[in-house]
């Protein structure tokens, strides 16, 4: 079979020619369809795209390189005129059809004609810029800016730079403009908007508070820095959390991430600590946010101190538990012991209750305290109660001298010796670690019964203010009044049973002298019907003074109760003359004598000379009188002391016995009307005399005061002025 011809070197050479050409046309065809494409894009896109050749720039700042250049920014900044020359040395190549658009420019060349029409000096700023990413090596800059449209429209622009850094040539740069207007006119509206929410945010009453959609705080108005005293470092994100009481923390957290889960509203309260340290209880409501298209943006919240209306709340419970207790005996000292354990820890860590006896004393009838573990400091506390001879300025005696409320919101430890009534009292005060003292009167018809004192410790941490003060006194109006109720029934009580006293012993009294001055009466007719005879006289004579012991006997019971009634009435007269208080004793002691006798109770007598006064001597007899009697009837057959002296511008009168004595319990009520120191069944008398001498004596100015022991007498001590008293 014949071989097919060889093909020749020449021939196969020709052949790959052909298909490299063929191929490097396709691929030039293929460039220009791309190359096409892009500038149809170019020419189609809504960007402003500029095409533009830095090379002579290039040039220009290499060579102010070569000269020392170093920072090319500054450069600019020293020489003006180079930022002008660099930019009259860019040669734009092209620009697409937006740019003509945006500018408003009918072809390229009005465009390119007119670069100081469109150049602003924030867009040479940008320029500056180029320039450093040209001198730097940056291939890429990008930057917000503004330029200007022919018909002097200004229009905001997002400007980026683009070059061949690795070639390292910028014949070829590509500038982009797109016009941001829009969204910048969006941002600022929301950013006016924000303003405006910030603003009434900041001046909102109360605290407020922004999360996103991850539940982290982006924003806390300005009333929670003032009062948490956090800051924006401190307080954004969750660390508003560390303001919460540890206590509180854990759950007000569960509730935020629960409901932000949810997407719902909620509401939770807990405390909160304010800036000084005190935590407060608040109340944090709060609803999610939507955008327009639904999508979850976060939570916006309020926050609110409640604490004083917590505090109202619960002072309010408590107000109404204690009237129930007050409302529940008529035991007064009992009631109130159950009113200061109620106070604990409602109103108080400590509880103080103090009474106003009937001599003028005060009692603390209770301490309250809201630890069990302060049982021995509370037994110091009982023995300084309010004193009214003692420290004015101590908050239970200042309350019950003036009658008003004493609020000390705050109580340095440096301030405890100024109020208490001596260094042992501040020493037990400062025990206590009081941090606030709340002091109210017991106040009912004019009369101050005693008062209740409240304090608060560091264990509470807790400072008394308007809220407090207004339940305390609230308090302390019913405390007072349950108290003089009680005081009141057992006055009545008293009453009856000093009536019935009265009754009983006025009867036998005024019964008494009349039985025998009857018989001897009788006895007496029966004699005169008999024949005279001379032992006849002797008897009707002592007959006789039997009947006038009785007679005057029934006349001084008749007398005193006649006292009384002017006493009552207002109607006892004082008719004023030289007295000599020595003489008129001496007097009345003469016609004591006798009975001192009966009785074994001798009368011994005391007086150094004259002691002269402007008194009424009828008065005065009766004060001597009443005070003689007394000391015979109780003498014990003991004698009795009688003193008169002359104490600068008074006169003083002194009557002691040695007898039964008064018993402690029956001394301050000695002077009272029908008041006793003995059984009736044993000492007759309607209990009037003493209080008719303490009577006659004040209306003379003067004074009457007993001391006794019992077993070993009572000493009565008389006080009077000599002169007429001013207030007569």
């Amino acid at each position: 079979m014949p071989k097919a011809p060889r093909k020749s070197p020449e021939g196969r050479r020709g052949a790959r020619s052909g298909d490299e050409r063929a191929a490097l046309l396709r691929r030039l065809a293929e460039l220009e369809e791309r190359e096409a494409h892009a500038r149809h894009i170019v020419q189609t896109v809504g960007v402003s795209i500029w095409e533009e050749d830095f090379s002579e720039v290039q040039e220009l700042l290499r060579g102010l390189r070569r000269q020392g250049m170093r920072d090319v920014r500054a450069w600019c900044a020293e020489h003006p005129d180079f930022l002008l020359e660099a930019v009259k040395r860019v040669r734009v190549v092209g620009v697409n059809e937006a740019s003509l658009r945006m500018f408003g420019a009918s072809s390229q060349e009005e465009l390119l004609g007119s670069p100081d029409r469109i150049f602003l000096p924030e867009t040479l700023e940008v320029f500056v810029e180029e320039l450093a990413s040209l001198d730097e090596g940056r291939p890429f800059f990008q930057a917000e800016t503004v330029v200007q449209s022919l018909e002097g429209r200004r229009i905001e622009v997002l400007f980026t730079f683009t070059w061949d850094a690795v070639v390292g040539r910028a014949d070829r740069a590509l500038v982009t403009l797109m016009d941001i207007g829009e969204r910048k006119a969006a941002e600022r509206a929301l950013q006016e908007s924000e303003a405006r929410f910030r603003n009434m945010a900041d001046h909102a009453p109360v605290m407020m508070w922004v999360t996103d959609p991850r539940g982290v705080c982006t924003y806390l108005n300005r009333q929670w820095y003032e009062f948490t005293g956090q800051t924006e470092r401190t307080g954004l994100g969750f660390g508003w959390l560390r303001a919460v009481h540890p206590e509180d923390a854990a759950a007000v957290e569960a509730v935020f991430v629960d409901t932000h889960a949810r997407r719902v509203p909620f509401q939770v309260d807990y405390r909160l600590r304010r800036a000084d340290g005190e935590y407060r209880w608040a109340i944090d409501a709060a609803a999610p946010r939507f955008g327009p298209g639904g999508e979850f943006l976060g939570y916006i919240g309020s926050v609110i101190d409640i604490t004083e209306r917590r505090r109202r709340e619960e002072l309010q419970r408590f107000l109404a538990e204690a009237g129930t207790a007050l409302a529940s005996s008529l035991d007064h000292a009992t009631t109130l012991a159950t009113l200061a354990w109620l106070a604990v820890p409602t109103l108080a860590d400590w509880c103080l209750v103090d009474l106003v006896e009937e001599d003028g004393s005060v009692r603390r009838v209770e301490v309250a305290s809201a630890d069990p573990a302060d049982a021995p400091l509370a037994a110091r506390m009982r023995r300084f109660p309010a004193r009214l001879d003692g420290n004015p300025a101590h908050p239970p005696t200042q309350a019950i001298r003036e009658g008003r409320p004493v609020l000390l919101p705050e109580v340095p430890a440096e301030r405890l010796p100024a109020q208490a009534h001596d260094e042992e009292h501040a020493r037990t005060m400062a025990a206590t670690q009081l941090i606030s003292i709340l002091s109210v009167p017991l106040v009912a018809r004019g009369r101050t019964l005693g008062a209740l004192t409240f304090l608060t410790t560091v264990r509470s941490g807790r400072r008394y203010g308007a809220v407090e003060l207004e339940a305390a006194e609230d308090l302390a109006r019913r405390a007072a009044l349950s108290v003089d109720n009680a005081r009141l029934y057992r006055d009545a009580q008293r009453a009856v049973l000093l009536r019935d006293e009265f009754l009983s012993i006025a009867s036998h009294e005024l019964k008494t002298p009349l039985t025998p001055l009857m018989l001897k009466l009788r006895v007496l007719t029966r004699e005169l019907e008999s024949r005279y005879t001379p032992g006849l006289a002797r008897g009707l004579l002592g007959h006789l003074e039997v009947c006038r012991r009785q007679v005057r006997r029934l006349s001084e019971l008749v007398d005193g109760l006649l006292d009384v009634s002017h006493l009552s009435a207002g109607r006892l007269r004082i008719e004023r003359e030289a007295v000599d208080l020595s003489e008129l004793v001496r007097e009345v002691a003469a016609r004591f004598q006798a009975e001192a006798e009966r009785s074994g109770s001798p009368l011994r007598l005391e007086a150094d000379g004259p002691v002269v006064g402007q008194w009424d001597r009828l008065r005065l007899e009766q004060v001597v009188s009443h005070l003689l009697s007394n000391a015979l009837k109780y003498g014990a057959g003991h004698p009795v002391a009688i003193r008169v002296e002359e104490a600068g511008a008074e006169a003083r009168l002194v009557v002691r016995d040695e007898g039964i004595g008064i018993e402690p319990d029956v001394l301050p009520r000695i002077f009272h009307k029908f008041e006793r120191g003995v059984s009736e069944r044993h000492y007759g008398g309607l209990g009037l005399g003493l209080y008719v001498t303490q009577q006659v004596l004040q209306a003379m100015g003067g004074t009457i005061s007993a001391e006794s022991t019992p077993g070993h007498g009572a000493t009565f001590r008389v006080e009077l002025p000599r002169a007429v008293p001013e207030a007569s």
